[in-house]
């Protein structure tokens, strides 16, 4: 099959490896190695795109290639050579993917990526240096998209962001309820329901234009931030898939609930599940260092608030995934969904008291940034 995919490049040597690449919860992934007459060898990203999440993998393609050709532009402005950006490999026919019709006569859409050397990810941290180099990583990401033109962003996956639309189709599965699986978890809902008036806020205020479009990742977790392995600076930002039009706040929210909390979404014991401090103030400090010239005041005011929305929202995904049948995430048993949503809810009731403390550092780190416009190195 990959020797099938292969022979739509155009690619210097020959295969002499290939390795399947398990770090990925959406798309398959594997890492060919090729080795050139002089011995040297180079290695190429392979993926099948998942086309039951990305139904569309043309006009996700684009999105990238815009997104990359534009970072490409802008580092070179900067003389940046530091850093890298995920460069896509195109077919003999100039094209950003292939496809193979498989034994049923469906099209499997596949695309390769040139694979980036002398580079390490991590799927958690707990080391500061790595959690504020992964806050500067998406902020130097936003920051060199901020003149990017939005008509040329294509919406991957509608509603991605949307809390009360996330909500919304909470609600109504409650009430069809196809499994049964309501009444069990009423402690759940109702914790859902009490802070129904702050879904909505990123939303309305992006509505009304009080918060600026952005470029945004929209899965900004530890491990889509390479690391360069020489001097434990951020290498490249990588997963492009979910590159959208939304708020900068998406991005912060989720980057702070996922590098900062005490615990994985899969951990039980729920005394473990808090907001380490620490971390928070070191991912804010890497990102508003990026950030904070560009930011208007009423972004900054909603950082602190967006890291408990953007949780809530995951909670709200977990519940009404068990709620209709575990048809989105995968699991591994029969409650995995809702141990991940009371997860997620353990951690909404520790953000919920330190909420003050959180914005109070956000504005002092913001006022430093700002005004003097520049970037810092991490020192410990």
């Amino acid at each position: 099959m990959i020797e099938q995919i292969l022979e739509k490049y155009h690619i210097e040597g020959k295969l002499t490896d290939i390795k399947k690449n398990n770090s990925g919860n959406i798309n398959k992934t594997y890492v060919a190695t090729f080795t050139r007459e002089d011995g040297t060898t180079k290695k190429y990203l392979i993926q099948k795109i998942n086309t039951n999440v990305f139904t569309e993998p043309y006009r996700l393609m684009k999105n990238i290639e815009g997104v990359t050709t534009y970072l490409k532009k802008q580092m070179k402005k900067e003389e940046d050579k530091s850093h890298q950006v995920l460069e896509v490999v195109k077919t003999k026919d100039g094209k950003l993917l292939c496809y193979i019709t498989n034994e049923t006569d469906t099209r499997e859409y596949y695309r390769i990526y040139e694979y980036i050397e002398n580079a390490v990810s991590y799927d958690q941290s707990i080391d500061r240096e790595i959690v504020y180099n992964t806050g500067k990583a998406f902020g130097n990401f936003q920051r060199l998209l901020a003149g990017y033109p939005m008509n040329r962003l294509e919406e991957t996956i509608k509603d991605f962001h949307n809390t009360p639309e996330r909500y919304k189709n909470l609600m109504y599965d409650i009430k069809v309820d196809p499994f049964g699986r309501t009444m069990s978890v009423t402690k759940e809902i109702v914790f859902i329901l009490m802070r129904e008036d702050i879904y909505s806020l990123i939303m309305d205020d992006l509505k009304n234009n009080e918060i600026p479009l952005r470029v945004t990742h929209n899965d900004t977790k530890v491990n889509n931030v390479m690391m360069n392995k020489k001097n434990s600076d951020y290498l490249a930002v990588i997963d492009l898939d979910t590159v959208m039009p939304g708020s900068m706040l998406f991005d912060y929210g989720d980057g702070i609930r996922s590098t900062s909390s005490t615990a994985s979404e899969d951990e039980t014991d729920l005394s473990k599940v808090s907001i380490n401090m620490d971390l928070f103030e070191a991912y804010t400090d890497g990102y508003l260092s990026e950030m904070a010239p560009l930011l208007e005041y009423e972004e900054v005011s909603l950082m602190a608030e967006s890291i408990r929305i953007i949780t809530l929202e995951l909670a709200i995904r977990f519940l009404d995934d068990y709620i209709k049948g575990d048809t989105y995430f995968k699991t591994n048993y029969e409650t995995h969904n809702l141990d991940r949503a009371r997860n997620q809810i353990a951690l909404v009731k520790d953000i919920e008291t330190k909420l003050d403390i959180m914005q109070a550092f956000i504005m002092q780190s913001y006022e430093k940034y700002r005004k003097n416009g520049k970037t810092r190195i991490f020192k410990k």
